[in-house]
Order: structure tokens, then C-alpha cells, then sequence
């Protein structure tokens, strides 16, 4: 037996303001700066990034990506983390790793007789 724990933030309208998915996206924006290669690698479309984006930033009052144009006339933009963006996702990854560590060792303590 394994245990999941699937973890997300609601505002107090009962809405997802904050998961796995947006999770995802912020790193994959992060990590590449561009919305295409996110919604590629996230197979979304980009008008669907920006629509999490969008729901990110009103509901934290601040801007999550900054958009970066290129020098060169042609160059395309690219996408930087803000640091509020950054402190939401490490504050995430760092609380969802401590929900899923209490979780796995309590569900060994409470089901030891059946695993």
C-alpha cells in the first residue's frame, strides 16, 4: 500500500488558487522563460498559462511573471519569476514536503498491521 496526498490552496470562495499545476507551471516558467515551451512541455495552450497567471495574481495582489523584451527587434520576450512568485513556490514546495512526510509516517503508525 502507498499513500497519496494531493495538496492545494482555495481562497475563501472555495477556488483553486494554488496546486500542482500551477506549481508546475511557475517552475517550467523558471526554468526556460517562455509561456510556449511551458505550455508545450505542460501540453496546455499558452492562452491557458496565462489564464493561471491570471488567477495567481489577483488573488495574491502582485505580479507572479515579468515579461522581458528582447534587445534585438525580432528577438522574442522572455519570462522572469518575480520574488513574490518565487517566495509562493518554495513556501509551497516546502510545506507540501512536510504534508506528504507527516502524512507517509503516520499512515505507517496507524496502518503497521495492514502493510
Amino acid at each position: 500500500m502507498n499513500l497519496k496526498v494531493k495538496l492545494w490552496i482555495e481562497n475563501k470562495n472555495r477556488n483553486l488558487i494554488f496546486g500542482d499545476g500551477k506549481n508546475l507551471i511557475l517552475q517550467y516558467i523558471d526554468s526556460t522563460g517562455s509561456i510556449s515551451e511551458t505550455a508545450n512541455k505542460l501540453s496546455m495552450s499558452e492562452d491557458n498559462i496565462l489564464k493561471h497567471l491570471r488567477i495567481l495574481e489577483d488573488n495574491n495582489s502582485s505580479e507572479m511573471v515579468l515579461k522581458i523584451q528582447g534587445l534585438k527587434k525580432d528577438s522574442k520576450a522572455s519570462y522572469v519569476l518575480t520574488p513574490e512568485a518565487r517566495m509562493v513556490l518554495q513556501t509551497y514546495q516546502i510545506y507540501q514536503y512536510d504534508i506528504n512526510k507527516f502524512a507517509q509516517e503516520k499512515f505507517k503508525e496507524i496502518f503497521k498491521d495492514f502493510i
